[in-house]
């Protein structure tokens, strides 16, 4: 019996929403002796950030100080020329700056505020207008400075924020040229790390040369960046070990996924000194996975498969608790009930871990998420205390849940970078939604919405209202994980006014949309690059 059937026996789903994640290439009885069982999921009402500006790939951030950041973009190779007519198109036209938009939250999502970035010239206090009009990228140093980085089709512009992201000062416009997809992480204060993949390189010299995916460090808070090291098969979702400054990143190279460590980096070594396989026979049907980390360093990786002789296609997470030297097996998460792309990871204290992903109400040929149809996505989200195992078994358990009642976006999702601009497939959601945990031990994730018509997405969000709690109780005695076998905690129903509905799909009061076919024009010849 293959890997992939093996699997497919040991996927155990539970009512309530409870799974046992199955286990690649493991027997039936291994699968079956998992920790006990999470709390049940669930979730507040899902809300609009802003029903006035453009929603695609969405990252968020939690602040040390418990202020939750996001941000979202209107970038022109989101545009669906054939929504352009509608009245949900002002979200475009209306305040569009060139920028990527930013908003704050000082009550957990309750309530967002706009923070205006539109200066005239660098040291005013804002960024330059038009410096970067897609993929946002947040970063937090070890004394709360935060940073920002977001590309254009020239430039990867870097900004900063010594107020935890109420304003802003533009630190270096070309902080890397012709690139496709940061990734940025902070270390100590000002020191940052840097990767893309390079079509004429960057360490803030226009011409400065270079192709390929690379690697560079900044030690002033992004003003400028060392030489850029090559760095074949990086794809992404750059994170810092803060107790040792071991950078991490994912790496993809013929169907092997794995994390590669760049241990000696804060001696200013950008080489990786080692680079280990997380499973084998990966076919990715993201651009991206996405890892993370605890505070004791363990990494943490989630991933959507398309499913070959090693696993059954679906969101796929492991573990490794020699700070990426080895790792557990994959463990699938979704349900398999309908086809999953996007997921993204959030890590609390140690062992306790959120995942959310985008699925279809249905299995899609062959998963493929351009396939044409009314079908709907929807956010769900799966928790769990146990993912680093437990006293009685290595395999976790997860408690899962549909975040977003209904669809989000229906049809065709993009999976083929900016090229979908020229064959009129629906990209208004980007690459990618994201994920992070708040300072309360909830999870919340920022995903891109297109109930109201138009040409582009709205930015949602929705936040954990009970179940396991990512944050461990501080007098509890003894440090989660693997050993202890302490068990889950809950986290009681978050008391929060209720947010509104969702509107349903169709106008929705916008400012009426004047002349926005004009942008098709700007629409970029860049292809993002894929793996």
């Amino acid at each position: 019996m293959n890997r992939r059937r093996a699997a497919a026996l040991v996927s155990l789903a539970c009512a309530g929403g409870l799974v046992v994640p199955a286990v690649s290439g493991s027997s039936p009885a291994a699968a079956a002796a998992a920790c006990a069982a999470q709390a049940p999921l669930t979730w507040e009402q899902p809300k609009y950030v802003d029903e006035n500006r453009a929603g695609g790939e969405p990252l968020v951030q939690t602040h040390p100080s418990g202020r939750l950041m996001y941000s979202s973009h209107a970038g022109t190779t989101h545009f669906y020329s054939p929504e352009a007519a509608a009245t949900g198109s002002s979200a475009f036209v209306e305040n569009y700056e060139g920028q990527t938009y930013i908003w704050t939250s000082d009550d957990n999502g309750v309530t967002w505020d706009f923070r205006d970035r539109d200066g005239l010239l660098a040291g005013t206090g804002n960024n330059l207008p038009a410096s970067g009009f897609s993929d946002p990228e947040f970063s937090i140093d070890s004394e709360g400075g935060v940073y920002f980085s977001e590309i254009n089709l020239a430039n990867v512009a870097v900004s900063s924020s010594t107020d935890k992201g109420s304003t802003w000062a533009l630190q270096n416009f070309f902080g890397a040229v012709l690139t496709d997809r940061q990734w940025m992480e902070a270390d100590r204060p000002g020191e940052l790390y840097f990767v893309a993949n390079a079509l004429g390189g960057g360490t803030g010299t226009p011409l400065s040369p270079g192709t390929g995916h690379f690697i560079s460090k900044s030690t002033d808070g992004g003003a400028t960046f060392t030489t850029n090291i090559p760095n074949p098969g990086g794809i992404g979702d750059l994170r810092v070990d803060k107790r040792n400054g071991t950078v991490y990143e994912v790496h993809y190279t013929g169907g092997n996924l794995s994390v590669a460590a760049f241990r000696n980096a804060r001696s200013g070594d950008l080489t990786k000194t080692d680079d280990n396989i997380v499973a084998e026979g990966v076919r990715l049907i993201s651009s991206f996975a996405a890892i993370d980390l605890d505070p004791s360093g363990n990494v943490y990786i989630t991933w959507d498969d398309l499913g070959g002789d090693e696993r059954e296609a679906g969101i796929y997470y492991a573990y490794s608790t020699d700070a990426g030297k080895t790792w557990s097996q994959a463990y699938q998460v979704d349900d398999g009930s309908g086809t999953a792309i996007w997921p993204w990871i959030g890590v609390g204290d140690d062992g306790r871990v959120g995942i959310a992903w985008l699925q279809a109400d249905t299995r899609l040929p062959n998963n493929n998420g351009e396939t044409v149809g009314e079908h709907g996505w929807r956010v769900v989200g799966a928790v769990t205390t146990s993912g680093l195992g437990c006293a009685d078994s290595r395999t976790p358990v997860f408690s899962r849940s549909v975040a977003t009642q209904d669809p989000v976006h229906r049809g065709t999702i993009c999976q083929s970078g900016t090229i979908c601009q020229a064959t009129v497939t629906d990209r208004r959601l980007g690459d990618y939604i994201s994920l992070d945990v708040d300072n309360t031990g909830r999870m919340y994730v920022g995903y891109s919405d297109t109930r109201v018509d138009g040409a582009v997405s709205l930015p949602g969000f929705v936040r954990q209202a009970g179940g396991p709690s990512l944050v461990a109780p501080k007098d509890a005695g003894t440090t989660p994980g693997a050993t202890t076998g302490q068990p889950p905690v809950a986290v009681p129903p978050s008391v929060v006014p209720s947010a509104p509905q969702l509107p349903a799909t169709g106008p929705s009061g916008l400012v009426p949309l004047a002349g926005a076919v004009l942008v098709l024009g700007l629409v970029a010849a860049r292809r993002r690059a894929r793996v």
